[in-house]
């Protein structure tokens, strides 16, 4: 029992740190969890699953920052990684004026049915659920209570004032023709990195790379 809370504990405190770190990278509107943890049913052997919000036609932007503050705290899980435990899986990324869930099955609710807002600066999660009416079709079990209570007691994490002042900048310099050259730069790379992999070869069901949506879910 004792080591159960211990890594979900450890668990928190890094999410609350990644968090925090998130709210530097430009474009990026929130950050909401995912999976296993939302559940309640998460093991030694889980990840951390997070679906990323960015403003619109700024996808690939947001993503390179995400990736680069997610990178410094040692937890990012990377493709093909043996060892996911407690790392970081940045699978999902949505543009705000494309917030549709799919596949709409109901493998997908299981993920996303209960999703808990880590930040939020523009309302995100409240539209996914109004665009997204069909998860509630799906009756998801919470396994356990206690630890899904401990997560909304945590967030959502205030928005640190000191850390917008920081970001606002970026996002000021890349909202105009500047930022819309380095986001086709952006996600001319990184669309290719990705469709060019073995890991896309073979997951091309599952892996969907395009302007305002990303989404990773190899098979397992």
């Amino acid at each position: 029992m004792f080591a159960k809370l211990n890594f979900f504990e450890k668990r928190l405190k890094r999410l609350t740190g990644l968090g925090y770190l998130l709210q530097l990278a430009p474009f990026v509107k929130a950050v909401i969890l995912t999976g296993s943890m939302t559940r309640g049913d998460d093991s030694l052997a889980s990840d951390i699953d997070l679906l990323i919000i960015t403003s619109p036609k700024r996808l690939y932007t947001a993503r390179f920052f995400a990736t680069f503050w997610t990178a410094l705290t040692g937890w990012r899980r990377k493709p093909l990684d043996k060892n996911p435990a407690g790392k970081f899986c940045l699978n999902y990324y949505l543009s705000s004026d494309n917030l549709d869930i799919k596949p709409r099955t109901a493998n997908c609710a299981r993920h996303h049915r209960h999703l808990i807002r880590i930040w939020d600066r523009g309302g995100e999660l409240e539209k996914i659920y109004r665009q997204n009416f069909w998860l509630y079709n799906h009756n998801i079990e919470i396994v356990d209570k206690e630890k899904v209570s401990k997560l909304k007691k945590v967030f959502p994490l205030d928005r640190l004032l000191t850390f917008s002042i920081l970001r606002r900048p970026w996002e000021w310099i890349l909202s105009g023709r500047i930022g819309g050259k380095l986001e086709r730069v952006m996600s001319n790379w990184q669309m290719k990195k990705i469709t060019n992999s073995e890991q896309h070869k073979a997951n091309k069901k599952t892996i969907i790379v395009l302007p305002n949506e990303l989404r990773s879910h190899p098979k397992k």
